[in-house]
């Protein structure tokens, strides 16, 4: 295939700009975007493609040294952002602390974090658990990535299984206070309150979680007064479980963005998009991310024996259905990583058939990365979701198409190969140029200019020069490509 030279230009730009200054300092604190409330931006404008990745037990499970090669790893495949928890959903069930053996709180008691005087790597006595977290954010801030904390997983909060560690208003405001004040200089750092529980499971859940969000912005900005009132204007905040935090708290103060995932049961899980355009549409929108899809090399609904793995493909079509139906990014995650399991560490969850290491590697994660290199090589604020532009061939389920377009492009993600007609004439210039962008190698090849209006047909191409042929079904992925060519 023939690539895109305006494409391989913007790529090789993209990789040197990022090796620039760190971007809150260079672009300002991350934010939602002022321009459209749909997106996050840096407080100068500049747009943010959320790109994360699910390394929940990195700070429970790593070493410093493995700590950085995991971080650069993920850096050196385009993500920005990683997701991973203060408080370990296994924390109690097997008395997991970190490497180091060393404990979160004195005496399991949350209202009493164990904090020693210092924090000299070579002394066990100084180094504790919380300066093992600040060893995690100086590394990241030192590869210009951002953490998104979860404080603790919801278990601990509105319990399943377990006694919750956090009862009342005052525990979970205290512990934040304390979050947010210890990190309140740190600019690289996001809040997931949270963790795969809803928070209505118990009676006063929201008012717990609304405590803690109030406790971290209060920290953040070294002031203690529980009252519910905060300044939450230098806090980035969002609630983490399997509905979007928009039915319980899309009216808060406290929180910036909403968050939901569409999970490991199904492939062709239709919430990928579904749950995306209910937020999009509501009153006063936030932007909306899909926070925990199916995992790469994860068992279909946790049966590996009779489903199988979910792979790179289930991950792309996930991720285009999301972020074509205009989520303001995208999670990745995949098994052998969120519990960082090897042949020294036990599995947390479910069968996988490698170690951490190998699972860096797995396709899944370069192919998101091209995903974001996509969108930010083209304006992103003025994106808006509109599926009126596929007149025939839209599909469902598994063949669902979705468009998104811009004042001068459009992308439309084809899952499954079919045929499809689209509208012209909804972005500017009297001519366009088409070209088909593959999602698994970000090679690009052009079609041609057409004029801007009335209704076109595109069949994808095929999968190479040796699969000609093979233009449909699952895997047979592609991206059109409209752009004004004025």
């Amino acid at each position: 295939m023939k690539t895109n030279p305006r494409i391989s230009f913007i790529f090789t730009f993209l990789f040197c700009i990022s090796l620039q200054a760190q971007p809150w300092k260079e672009h300002g604190r991350l934010q939602v975007s002022k321009e459209n409330p749909h997106y996050l931006a840096y407080q100068d404008g500049k747009p943010f493609f959320w790109l994360a990745d699910t390394g929940w037990e990195m700070i429970h499970r790593l070493n410093r040294a493995e700590i950085d090669t995991y971080i650069e790893n993920r850096k050196a495949k385009g993500f920005n952002v990683i997701q991973t928890v203060l408080i370990s959903e296994f924390i109690h069930s097997d008395k997991l602390t970190n490497y180091y053996n060393d404990s979160i709180f004195i005496n399991e008691n949350p209202d009493r974090p164990a904090v020693t005087p210092g924090n000299n790597t070579e002394n066990d006595k100084e180094y504790d658990y919380w300066d093992h977290v600040d060893y995690a954010v100086k590394t990241a801030e030192s590869k210009d990535m951002y953490l998104a904390f979860v404080p603790g997983w919801g278990e601990w909060v509105i319990p399943r299984t377990d006694k919750a560690l956090f009862n009342t208003n005052e525990q979970t405001y205290d512990y934040g206070w304390f979050l947010g004040n210890r990190y309140r200089n740190n600019k690289n750092i996001i809040w997931i309150l949270g963790g795969d529980r809803h928070p209505d499971e118990r009676p006063n859940g929201l008012e717990l979680w609304r405590a803690m969000a109030e406790g971290i912005a209060d920290g953040t900005n070294n002031v203690k007064k529980m009252d519910g009132i905060a300044d939450y204007s230098t806090t980035l905040m969002t609630y983490h479980s399997f509905m979007s935090s928009s039915k319980w708290f899309h009216d808060d103060k406290w929180i910036d963005f909403d968050m939901w995932g569409s999970y490991h049961a199904e492939v062709n899980n239709s919430k990928a998009y579904q749950q995306v355009t209910a937020d999009w549409n509501l009153p006063c929108p936030k932007p909306t991310i899909n926070g925990e899809p199916c995992y790469e090399a994860a068992g279909i609904n946790y049966a590996i024996e009779d489903n199988g793995y979910f792979t790179p493909t289930d991950v792309r079509m996930a991720a285009y259905w999301s972020v074509f139906s205009g989520a303001a990014g995208f999670t990745y995650g995949a098994q052998p990583i969120w519990q960082f399991t090897d042949e020294t560490r036990k599995k947390l969850s479910s069968k996988t058939t490698m170690n951490w290491k190998e699972g860096m590697e797995l396709p899944g994660a370069f192919q998101i990365g091209i995903l974001k290199r996509l969108m930010e090589s083209f304006p992103m604020i003025d994106l808006v979701p509109d599926q009126s532009m596929i007149v025939a061939g839209q599909g469902d389920c598994g063949s669902y198409s979705c468009a998104i377009r811009g004042k001068n492009h459009v992308f439309v993600y084809i899952p499954t190969g079919n045929k499809i007609t689209i509208g012209l004439g909804k972005i500017s210039g009297k001519v366009v140029a088409a070209s088909w962008f593959d999602p698994r190698t970000g090679n690009q090849t052009k079609i041609g200019e057409l004029e801007n209006t009335g209704e076109k047909s595109f069949e994808v191409p095929g999968m190479s020069k040796d699969l000609s042929w093979l233009r449909s079904g699952r895997g047979c992925d592609w991206v059109l490509v409209l752009e004004s060519v004025e």
